[in-house]
């Protein structure tokens, strides 16, 4: 392989990484994220820095764990609220 086509190929991984990385952070991290960081991982094989791709998908990554994290604790705090409500019985109910 010629050496502009070993650029090209690794422009190519690198720019896959970056979109990649862009991707993430906006929906699945989890899924495009590690994407990201292996396609800058073969950009960076084929001698063409990517670190954006890299620190994108980083980035999609943490913000996915911060989501889940958040959301848990959302469920958390519901349980607990609803376990706390007085019981009450229906009006115009009578017995057990």
């Amino acid at each position: 392989m010629g050496q502009l086509q070993w650029y090209i190929e690794g422009m190519r991984h690198a720019r896959l990484a970056a979109v990649f990385g862009v991707i993430g952070i906006f929906s699945l991290g989890v899924v495009f994220g590690p994407l990201a960081i292996m396609q800058a991982k073969k950009a960076e094989g084929f001698g063409v820095a990517a670190q954006e791709g890299k620190i994108l998908g980083w980035v999609g990554i943490g913000l996915f764990i911060l989501w889940v994290l958040f959301f848990v604790a959302y469920i958390v705090l519901f349980a607990a609220i609803i376990a706390n409500l007085p019981h009450t019985p229906y009006p115009g109910r009578t017995g057990p």
